[in-house]
């Protein structure tokens, strides 16, 4: 057996033996579906990972927007979005593009925007027009991912890291 081979059969055997990975999960390893895989409070299902760069000072605007067209729900929580540290994105428009061609690159700070959505194509596309709608730029960077999200399915009061064990 090759180290790395043996490096990672000796890390999966010690997850196992602590109980940090469910006996279900070994089926990963012989090659089952994502959908497949359950914990002891939680499961995965299918989504859109939607990440969106906008101008720092419209990031409200635009979430809102998707928040109206499709609540960006998560399990019992809705408006959940995830925002990176602004950054620069930098473009440099070309002929034909409403700001007219420019011989240098421009750059602007932009906040990178991320949220799922069940893997519906209509909830998607509401959320991707409301995000053209609300985004002040010609041709907004977009990205969409197809990804497995996890759910939970039991709050496992007696997990002692969760926050309401913790609540004084």
């Amino acid at each position: 057996m090759h180290t790395r081979s043996l490096a990672r059969a000796v890390a999966w055997f010690a997850l196992l033996a602590t109980g940090c990975v469910s006996e279900r999960a070994e089926s990963l390893e012989a090659g089952a579906s994502p959908d497949q895989i359950t914990g002891k409070s939680y499961r995965l299902e299918r989504a859109y990972l939607v990440s969106v760069h906008v101008p720092s000072a419209d990031v409200d605007k635009v979430l809102a927007a998707a928040v109206a067209a499709v609540g960006l729900d998560y399990g019992e929580y809705d408006q959940v979005a995830y925002l990176d540290a602004p950054g620069l994105e930098q473009f440099r428009p070309r002929e034909g593009a409403k700001a007219g061609a420019q011989v240098a690159a421009t750059s602007a700070q932009t906040t990178s925007a991320s949220f799922s959505v069940p893997r519906d194509s209509a909830v998607l596309q509401k959320a991707l027009d409301a995000v053209y709608t609300a985004h002040s730029y010609e041709e907004p960077v977009i990205y969409v991912r197809e990804v497995w999200r996890t759910r939970a399915t039991n709050p496992d009061d007696s997990n002692p890291n969760r926050w309401w064990s913790r609540v004084r």
